[in-house]
């Protein structure tokens, strides 16, 4: 009956016609099918570059009332650098005293953090008070060259250190009871030719090597310097690598990175750098008073080492740009393309410390 109404011949062609027009329609689906996936490909890569730039605008939200409450809210304790933030010089920056008091007042916890090794606890304890106006306790200050003494104290370093330093740094490991040699002028004298430095005596006890901020630096210290941590064994600390001072003036005056990197260079190596960003320096404030890195803010006024000991430790970020940084290199630093520029921009952002803290309530 089928075959009476289609014929074989017209069974067969029909058949063709069919398979013909499902190789069209899988040609038609398979097109459709490639613009889809190219379309949400576009699509999905919007949307992920939206979501990094609205990531990205959530970092640097200037300080307002409503964040100064949730920083109350979800902070307990606030860690402070100091050149910059809290002073310049020898002045108070305006208005950080009374944010300091407020903090206090509320029951917050306060503690300093400074990447300069050339004053000790103690000094640092007297500035503190002279120019904040109320008492600080010792032990919530933690300097590179107290910090530095402790992390050797803590190996029981038993050889001499030689230090490309200051006197403060020499205070703090006479503290420890640790050997030390360099501190002070080391003139060059009468060495006229680079090839007279071949004929410095080196001191077969020394095996660590510690450099911090140095005015007395000279060729023969960085000699000296170079060689000792040269040698096979031996320790190559550093206090920090802050490349330049934070002072309101015209002159630069270079940093203790400058003076590491007059070592480091020749000695062909990288030292163990205690301070910040390094995450040893907060450490030891976390160890000796219990800190919670979840409820710890960093206020500080470089995004290279406060903000990125911030990131290095879990805590919150505040930068104040009363000191090193600039709006307009905290508005290149948001443009960059640069993965680890990137990473270390701030939480929040004031002009100064007293941003926030005039959003301080006297109670919460």
């Amino acid at each position: 009956m089928c075959y009476q109404r289609y014929p074989p011949w017209k069974v067969i062609a029909n058949r063709r016609k069919k398979t013909k027009l499902c190789i069209l329609l899988m040609g038609i689906i398979s097109r459709t099918t490639k613009l889809i996936f190219q379309q949400s490909k576009r699509l999905s890569t919007w949307s992920y570059l939206s979501l990094s730039n609205s990531l990205s605008n959530m970092a640097c939200s200037p300080v307002t009332e409503l964040s100064a409450k949730q920083i109350l809210d979800n902070v307990d304790n606030f860690v402070f650098d100091c050149d910059g933030v809290l002073w310049d010089g020898l002045t108070a920056i305006e208005g950080s005293p009374e944010t300091l008091k407020r903090l206090k007042k509320l029951g917050k916890k306060v503690y300093y953090i400074t990447n300069n090794s050339t004053n000790t606890r103690k000094k640092y304890k007297d500035k503190c008070e002279k120019l904040l106006g109320f008492p600080v306790v010792e032990d919530e200050i933690l300097c590179t060259a107290y910090a530095a003494a402790l992390y050797l104290h803590n190996r029981k370093h038993q050889g001499k250190v030689y230090v490309v330093g200051n006197k403060s740094m020499g205070e703090e490991l006479d503290n420890f009871g640790i050997k030390h040699t360099g501190i002070g002028p080391d003139v060059v004298g009468d060495k006229s030719l680079l090839t007279d430095f071949a004929s410095t005596k080196l001191d077969p006890e020394v095996d660590c090597v510690l450099v911090g901020f140095d005015p007395d630096l000279s060729l023969n210290k960085m000699v000296k310097g170079a060689s000792y941590a040269r040698k096979e064994g031996a320790l190559f600390l550093a206090t920090n690598e802050d490349s330049h001072l934070p002072l309101r003036s015209e002159v630069t005056i270079p940093g203790t990175g400058s003076i590491v990197a007059a070592v480091k260079t020749p000695a062909r190596r990288e030292p163990i750098v205690i301070g910040k960003p390094n995450p040893t320096i907060f450490n030891v404030l976390k160890e000796a008073h219990g800190l919670d890195p979840s409820r710890t803010l960093m206020v500080g006024d470089r995004c290279n080492t406060d903000m990125a000991l911030a990131k290095n430790c879990g805590l919150h970020s505040l930068l104040v740009l009363s000191g090193v940084v600039s709006q307009e290199d905290l508005d290149r630093d948001k443009e960059s393309t640069d993965t680890e520029i990137t990473r270390n921009l701030p939480d929040h952002v004031a002009k100064c410390l007293w941003e926030f803290g005039k959003h301080i309530p006297d109670s919460l």
